[in-house]
């Protein structure tokens, strides 16, 4: 007899944070995997009994030393690889409001980086390129999905 969970699948949540301020982006250099010398934006993954909001102050407590206030709900991205038993769910998040000081941690250089070109920076990770315009639009909530191939292909779903 089937289980009534054997059809689903394990999936990761993880939480980022697009914090804008005075037109520039926060952006954070990853020092270790996954994506290592991929910039993009701080986040990562939820713990055991935390909201999504939760895990998203947390995080960004953790990786920039800064405290962000209002996280409003900016969309979701769905990652599906081919041959991979897990899936991840990526809850985005946008605010302009954070008190403290920036501060480095182990998880990567931050660089603050002018808004409206950072997508086209160097060594950009490929979904803040896709989730960029969306962002930068106002397209919110979005709900995106990434399938990956065997191959390594990923196509992005809108």
């Amino acid at each position: 007899m089937k289980s009534f969970w054997e059809d689903c699948v394990y999936t990761a949540a993880i939480a980022f944070c697009f914090l804008i301020r005075d037109d520039r982006i926060l952006l954070i250099t990853r020092g270790k995997e996954p994506y290592k010398g991929a910039r993009t934006i701080p986040g990562g993954r939820k713990q055991r009994g935390e909201s999504m909001r939760e895990a998203c102050v947390r995080e960004m407590r953790e990786e920039t030393g800064l405290t962000v206030k209002n996280p409003r709900f900016a969309g979701l991205l769905h990652v599906v690889q081919e041959g991979d038993e897990v899936e991840y769910l990526s809850i985005y998040f946008t605010t302009t409001d954070c008190e403290g000081d920036l501060c480095a941690s182990e998880e990567g250089a931050l660089e603050w980086v002018d808004f409206a070109t950072s997508a086209e920076l160097k060594d950009i990770h490929p979904s803040y390129a896709a989730l960029f315009p969306l962002i930068r639009d106002g397209r919110t909530p979005f709900d995106v999905t990434l399938s990956i191939d065997a191959e390594g292909e990923g196509r992005y779903i809108y």
